[in-house]
């Protein structure tokens, strides 16, 4: 009786054994051979698989799925690319620099889906920013003007150079301002656009800022201040650096100033009272310069003959007021002879005669840029 029944479990056991090995002969597996992906530049890529399939115990075989789906997404996940080409193309210029993509490949066989992956890279990129600043800007250290001229670049596919593509994006980036006599008294600008103007004193920082530059311009100093731009499309990073003067002008330079808008004003002045220009003999009595508002106010006396050695002299003295670019000028008469006063009357009929803006005094070319108000 043992013996029979040890009979029967063989067979059973070799019935479920056949029966085994003939599921795994009908079942057959499917798998990704080999994936892989040929680039001809950045903007396209050639998708390469091989599936294969394979019945236990005979060799793998290559097979061709019933239908073929292609996906390619960004770093964030978002699809780039979604169809069943094998030649795909890719929006290279509006990814990041090297940003890491996704390739996933599936085969459907029969309703089995069969999928691979494979990673690969963006081309390198690189924001090139050539900054143009005025500092200071309109005769004031408490405002600056900026405009980054910029470019969007990617290297050549072979590697040789860089190639432009279109900046269609903001970009984030902040200016660090500081001056080298003290590294602590720095500002942080925010930029938010590719030119404007910036109101420096708004900034809580900046009293501590001019008063920097002030310690240095009260001795007769010169200041140097540097310019630190960080910018990105992401990510601010330092790009570049420039470094900028400043002085106050000398007494010898604003002596100069105020003996050419001294020119310049009572040429104009002449010019009303007599009807034409004449040769005037100019001297500057005194002068003051407010560096509160910007303004010099400057004595002066004039003497002109009207048509030549033998006409009347022409004498006077005033007051002129002008700013320090030159403009609201004005001169009030003070005293003058006879003849210069009857013009005067004639001519003006009040104390004080408006004048046009003047032209600065040309400056000698230097690295140094003059600040005004000191």
């Amino acid at each position: 009786m043992v013996m029979r029944t040890g009979k029967i479990a063989g067979w059973i056991a070799g019935i479920v054994l056949v029966l085994l090995l003939s599921g795994c002969q009908q079942q057959a597996s499917y798998r990704v051979a080999q994936l892989l992906l040929h680039r001809y530049g950045w903007d396209s890529l050639q998708v390469a698989v091989q599936f294969v399939k394979q019945r236990w115990p005979s060799s793998p075989e290559p097979v061709q799925p019933d239908s073929l789906q292609v996906l390619l997404l960004s770093a964030r996940y978002d699809t780039l690319y979604l169809g069943a080409a094998r030649m795909i193309p890719v929006p290279d210029a509006r990814l990041e620099d090297q940003e890491r993509l996704l390739l996933e490949v599936c085969g459907w066989f029969a309703g089995r889906v069969v999928c691979d992956q494979i990673g690969l890279n963006a081309s390198p990129k690189r924001l090139v920013v050539e900054p143009e600043i005025v500092y200071p800007f309109q005769g004031t250290t408490a405002r600056l003007y900026y405009r980054l001229r910029s470019r969007w670049e990617r290297q050549r596919y072979d590697g040789d150079g860089w190639e432009p593509l279109p900046l269609q994006r903001s970009f984030q980036g902040y200016l660090l301002i500081g001056t080298q006599a003290d590294p602590h008294s720095q500002l942080r600008v925010p930029l938010r656009t590719w030119e404007g103007v910036i109101e420096l004193s708004a900034l809580p920082a900046f009293s501590d800022f001019r008063y920097a530059l002030q310690q240095q311009f009260r001795v007769g100093r010169s200041a140097t201040v540097t310019f630190e731009l960080y910018a990105g499309l992401e990510t601010p990073e330092l790009l570049t650096s420039v470094t900028r003067r400043l002085r106050p002008k000398t007494e010898a330079e604003r002596k100069a100033e105020v003996a050419h808008f001294a020119g310049e004003a009572l040429q104009q002045v002449v010019e009303r009272l007599s009807g034409r220009w004449y040769p005037v003999w100019l001297q500057v009595e005194s002068w003051s310069f407010n560096p509160l508002n910007l303004q010099y106010v400057v004595e002066v006396t004039a003497r002109w003959r009207e048509g030549g050695w033998f006409r009347p002299l022409c004498v006077l003295s005033g007051v002129l007021t002008i700013s320090e670019d030159g403009t609201a000028a004005t001169f009030r008469w003070v005293s003058g002879n006879r003849r210069a006063q009857e013009r005067w009357q004639q001519q003006v009929g009040q104390d004080v005669l408006n004048l046009d803006a003047l032209p600065p005094p040309e400056l000698p070319e230097s690295d140094e840029v003059i600040v005004s108000g000191w």
